[in-house]
């Protein structure tokens, strides 16, 4: 419920305020990158942080929620983009065809994600013995990093769709400009002014 409540809020309280209403391909690149953050500091507080080397569990517990509670705001705020962009791309007459690919695609990669980090989870790290199983802090820092590359390799992929249309504001600041105003500029400069 809460993450389908910061998806309600991103327009209003994220995007909006950042001026990257109406989202473009660009906005979901910026947001795809900011969504590697959570997991790469995850994987390094995971590996240097000495309560979970000593196994001190409240602390160890404090850690793994801030980073999870991050991690699910971020990635709720790039879901409602993901759910914006997939209409805007969609052709107008196959719109349900489009959402219902992008909800398929978005279930194989949960299913892609629950067995790929199972397997990350209980294989990687040091075996401790027949009790014991493997040192699962290392299998937790394997899937963090697994996390993060699937996510650059997503934001990555995702800056190759063609839509540069609006550019890409953090507020005031321009961080890439909107091509089609600056076409527009360029042909009005180019209408000879008459003289007097």
């Amino acid at each position: 419920i809460l993450y389908g409540q910061v998806q309600s809020w991103t327009p209003n309280l994220v995007t909006g305020p950042l001026k990257q209403t109406p989202p473009n391909k660009l906005t979901e690149v910026f947001w795809g990158y900011i969504n590697c953050l959570p997991t790469t500091a995850a994987a390094i507080i995971l590996g240097t942080v000495p309560a979970f080397r000593i196994c001190n569990q409240p602390e160890m517990i404090g850690w793994l929620v801030a980073i999870i509670v991050t991690f699910a705001i971020i990635f709720a705020i790039n879901s409602s983009i993901h759910s914006f962009l997939v209409v805007k791309y969609a052709k107008a007459d196959k719109v349900s065809v489009s959402v219902g690919f992008y909800y398929m695609s978005n279930a194989f990669g949960r299913l892609f994600g629950t067995i790929g980090s199972g397997v990350l989870y209980t294989y990687v790290g040091t075996y401790m013995g027949p009790h014991a199983g493997n040192d699962v802090t290392l299998g937790f820092i394997a899937c963090f990093i697994a996390g993060t590359l699937c996510s650059f390799a997503a934001a990555t992929i995702t800056y190759f769709i063609r839509d540069d249309d609006g550019g890409l504001m953090c507020g005031n600041l321009v961080c890439v400009k909107n091509a089609e105003a600056e076409e527009e500029k360029d042909e009005a400069g180019d209408v000879e002014m008459p003289q007097n």
